[in-house]
């Protein structure tokens, strides 16, 4: 297995095993070999990490790089959920997903901050899809209902407009086909020539 491959199917297993950590947690099924065999894994790559410096990459303004780490989408990222998004016609990204136990916040539903990181991935990647990747200035969200665990739910970005060096757009969190959180952002790109 190439280390590429091997990042991608490393950073699921971590997924899939701090769900179950969770979800074992509170059917009261915590289990001491399995905590120390852990850990121990956890030091071993501890022992050979790179500095964390080293490991920040992209660009400012750009998605280069950048989606394969994000907490969101990142197929690299073990805290990730991670969604795909599909580009769409008109500016639109959308992706499916089913949030697990991790982003819980009130019980049985998602955390709202989780919803906004969501919406605001959803949002640059919609922008990025029209040439306009930017850096998030501004964001408002309308909780309109709970977004449930382990229910299918349609993430949506959508490039709205934009002006200069300012690019606006939206995103939704659907539930049932009906609207659960709203988003409304500001993007702003690096550089006036795009």
């Amino acid at each position: 297995m190439n280390e590429e491959k091997s990042a991608d199917v490393a950073a699921r297993a971590v997924r899939r095993l701090a769900t179950a950590i969770l979800d074992a947690r509170s059917h009261g099924a915590a289990n001491p070999d399995v905590a120390a065999e852990i850990s121990a894994l956890a030091d071993r790559f501890e022992a050979v990490a790179a500095d964390p410096g080293d490991c920040i990459g992209g660009k400012v303004g750009t998605h280069d790089g950048v989606l394969e780490r994000s907490p969101v989408s990142g197929a690299k990222n073990p805290v990730a959920i991670p969604l795909r998004f599909e580009p769409g016609d008109d500016g639109e990204a959308s992706a499916r997903t089913a949030f697990p136990t991790q982003y819980q916040g009130p019980a049985g539903f998602v955390h709202g901050g989780v919803s906004g990181l969501v919406l605001d991935v959803a949002m640059a990647v919609a922008n990025s899809g029209v040439g306009r990747p930017g850096v998030t200035a501004e964001m408002t969200l309308r909780y309109l209902r709970p977004v449930p665990l382990y229910r299918e739910v349609t993430v949506r970005g959508r490039y709205i407009r934009a002006e200069g060096r300012k690019t606006w757009a939206r995103g939704t969190i659907e539930v049932d086909g009906e609207d659960a959180v709203v988003c409304d952002g500001l993007f702003v790109t690096k550089e006036l020539s795009l």
